[in-house]
């Protein structure tokens, strides 16, 4: 459709009279057109321009209508640019008169005394009432380019009432006006660039600038409207290809979506958002994509769109334009989705955020890619990242997991103090490889220690849907692998058969699904490849009952025998567990006994040796060959190896997961006990959610912590302890100007700021 046509259709309503100043434009002292501008504002002797060509310097049309980039002459100025009206006679399209735009060139000049302070000009200036003074000081504006940065604000406005009327009294009596709207807009954005401090002016240039893109949306090339402007002023380009769209049935694209959203007066773009766009914007396409594919259906509505326009100029008054197209911008179910998408990428950009917010040259270093969404994880890091991914593909080489030297892997992380790992680093080098899809063990996030740049770390490929912590199962595992691995390694090494017998019956006995038994199994070789000691688990084995230590015993010793060979070191190490667990530590020789000869038997080439002998040692008489039993069958080869049985392992690994829940719940490290925290579900404070705000009422009741407290507060309420601090602190600056939280162990609350924070 063209734009004559369209205009037919949508041709503004002239009002018979201008609305009233109050309705119009406040008189007030930084709008008023009538202000005193020193003389000092515009120069007393203004440079002549250069003539154009002759060719550029003619009449005005019939209408009195002087193109855009053509030039006029008006005594003894030449006008260049053009976008005004110059004639004998143009009557304002209300009231009585001659527009005010227009400019009569029969009228006085006074060049030897110009008003250039627009001292007589009255609020609703009209160039045929305007002293003669003040008409040589606006033509001298003019023909300086309309560009004299402290001209008084009646010059910008004045030769403003002539865009105006051109785009809405001309257009609507038929004149084709669709090839000077890029020219009038782009001088309206010029004049906003110099006088748009001015509110009143910066006000009507705005609408005037929508009521732009409301006609030129009627030549059908409705463009994205770019997100660079007042969130508050929604481009009506976007209202009106939103409409087309739904009109059309066409998918809303990610484009589409990103305007509407950063337009819509129902969706806040909070401060990851804005103080990380580019990240925002990336991830809000892809997820957008993942979500809704080729984008949301609009349904199209019965209110349709419209603009009420108020006029600058009191020759023309209001004007209302309207069209066959549905307003659907706050539209409720996309409006909805639209919402809970950006509130989705902003929270996980928050981490990031507030990170760069503390480090504002930290972008596109490896701490900062570690806090990225991992959609957004193979963008970021730059030459860094692409150092530590050839080193670990190097290590890896084709393998499931790597034992590697902590101190190389480290050496590519900007350690705040050299040879020591904080807690906060080692999650997020964890983070990190993570979403690379590379597992590292010991992982803190899952109850592993800090790496230690002497030791060794296992880098191992993760399955998808690694879990963000370890459940109850994983945390039993790993303190009974704990275990069995210092028994296992007591002689000095661990034998595939111990291995693979802890790992899969672990496995078996606690149901894990791919995800966690590639970390159960990583997490055994670290075991294996570092020495493990037996400090530290007193208080984890103190609330077993004492059929639980049995059966852990019992666990034990199989693995101890699971290779046909039980040491003296192994015998040794598993008095001291059975110490440990309160056990009889005499009862090691018969339950070594009950292994290799008894239910679980293990697959073993020749005989079991239980002790080698020594001088002096006393003898134990070797027990008589077991009676066939019907279910193993009337005989056996005796050459042939002896299998494990494999319902007598099930059974008992079955009395082995019978303590899993317990294990769990004293896996933590030897910390006090979270006390009883109320339920997150109580009323916002400081605009923090339901977790955060109760962690501060929490915190809030005394000045000092100790980091394990703060740790245990958090994990009561799912929080990670050094993000919920960055959340409680920006909410603190935010609402306050100053941090909740100081210091890492012990940690201060300013109680002065708590209170504040809960007024």
């Amino acid at each position: 459709m063209g734009f004559r046509d369209w205009f037919k259709r949508s041709a503004p309503s002239v009002a018979p009279a201008a609305p009233p100043v109050s309705n119009v434009r406040p008189s007030t002292p930084d709008s008023n057109l009538g202000s005193s501008a020193p003389r000092s504002s515009v120069a007393a002797a203004p440079r002549s321009p250069s003539p154009p060509p002759p060719s550029a310097v003619g009449r005005a049309g019939r209408d009195g209508w002087v193109p855009p980039g053509a030039a006029v002459t008006v005594g003894s100025l030449t006008l260049p640019g053009g976008m005004l009206y110059v004639g004998r006679q143009l009557p304002a399209a209300v009231g009585h008169g001659p527009d005010p735009a227009l400019i009569d060139p029969r009228l006085p000049l006074d060049l030897r005394r110009p008003d250039w302070a627009a001292a007589s000009v009255g609020y609703w200036p009209s160039y045929s009432d305007i002293t003669p003074g003040a008409r040589a000081a606006y033509l001298t504006w003019l023909a300086d380019g309309r560009r004299a940065p402290n001209a008084p604000i009646s010059w910008p406005f004045l030769f403003f009432y002539g865009l105006e009327r051109r785009v809405l009294v001309d257009a609507a009596r038929g004149q084709d006006i669709s090839g000077e709207l890029p020219a009038i807009a782009a001088e309206v954005r010029r004049l906003l660039d110099l006088y748009g401090h001015n509110g009143s002016f910066r006000g009507y240039a705005t609408r005037f600038l929508q009521l732009l893109d409301f006609y030129a949306t009627s030549t059908g090339d409705v463009s994205v409207p770019a997100r660079t402007g007042n969130p508050w002023d929604v481009p009506m380009a976007l209202r009106v290809g939103l409409g087309e769209l739904a009109v059309d049935g066409t998918p809303v694209s990610a484009d589409w979506a990103l305007a509407w959203a950063h337009y819509h007066p129902e969706i806040y773009l909070r401060t990851p958002a804005t103080r990380c766009a580019a990240e925002f914007e990336a991830l809000f396409r892809a997820r957008y994509t993942q979500q809704h594919g080729p984008g949301l259906t609009v349904r199209a509505t019965t209110k349709m769109l419209k603009l009420d326009y108020y006029s600058a100029s009191a020759g023309i008054g209001q004007a209302e334009l309207s069209t066959k197209l549905p307003d659907v911008l706050t539209q409720a179910t996309p409006s909805k989705k639209l919402a809970a998408l950006v509130e989705e990428c902003t929270a996980d950009l928050d981490a990031y955020s507030r990170y760069l917010g503390r480090n504002p040259d930290a972008r596109g270093t490896l701490p900062a890619a570690a806090l990225l969404p991992p959609e957004l994880a193979d963008n970021a890091g730059g030459d860094e990242l692409a150092r530590l991914n050839s080193f670990v593909n190097a290590a890896l080489d084709g393998q499931a997991s790597a034992v590697v030297d902590a101190g190389e892997l480290l050496a590519f992380w900007p350690l705040a103090t050299p040879g020591k790992v904080a807690k906060a680093e080692a999650v997020t080098l964890a983070q990190l490889l993570s979403a690379r899809g590379i597992g590292l063990e010991p992982d803190v996030r899952h109850g592993g220690p800090v790496p230690d740049p002497a030791g060794v770390v296992v880098l191992f490929r993760a399955e998808p849907g690694q879990p963000a912590s370890p459940s109850p199962e994983y945390q039993a595992a790993t303190l009974l692998m704990h275990l069995a691995s210092v028994v296992s390694t007591a002689d000095g090494h661990a034998s595939d058969a111990e291995i693979s017998h802890l790992v899969a019956h672990l496995e078996a006995a606690m149901g894990f699904g791919a995800a966690e038994r590639a970390r159960l199994q990583a997490h055994l070789r670290w075991l294996l490849a570092t020495p493990v000691k037996l400090t530290g688990l007193t208080k984890r084995l103190a609330a077993l009952d004492q059929g639980q230590r049995e059966n852990i015993g019992d666990f034990l010793t199989t693995v101890a025998a699971t290779d046909g060979h039980v040491s003296p070191e192994e015998i040794k190490i598993l008095t001291k567990i059975f110490k440990l667990l309160g056990l009889d530590p005499a009862s090691v020789y018969s339950r070594v006994h009950a292994a290799t000869t008894g239910g679980v038997r293990i697959a073993a080439a020749g005989p079991v040796t239980v002790r080698a002998s020594a001088p002096g040692a006393p003898a134990y008489a070797i027990p008589p060959a077991p009676a066939a039993r019907p279910d193993l069958g009337a005989s056996r080869d005796p050459a042939a190896p002896v299998q494990l049985d494999a319902a007598a392992v099930a059974a008992k690994l079955a009395e082995t997961s019978a303590v899993t829940a317990l294990l769990g719940s004293i896996f933590a490290d030897e910390e006090p006990t979270p006390p009883s925290l109320p339920a997150p579900t109580g009323p916002s404070i400081a605009g923090l959610d339901a977790a955060h705000s109760t962690l501060l009422t929490v915190l809030a009741g005394r000045d000092h912590w100790a980091r394990a407290e703060l740790e245990a507060e958090c994990a009561g309420l799912g929080l990670l302890p050094d993000g919920a601090v960055d959340t409680l602190n920006e909410a603190a600056y935010e609402r306050v100007g100053d941090p909740l939280v100081d210091g890492d162990d012990p940690i201060t609350i300013d109680p002065g700021v708590a209170q504040e924070m809960q007024a």
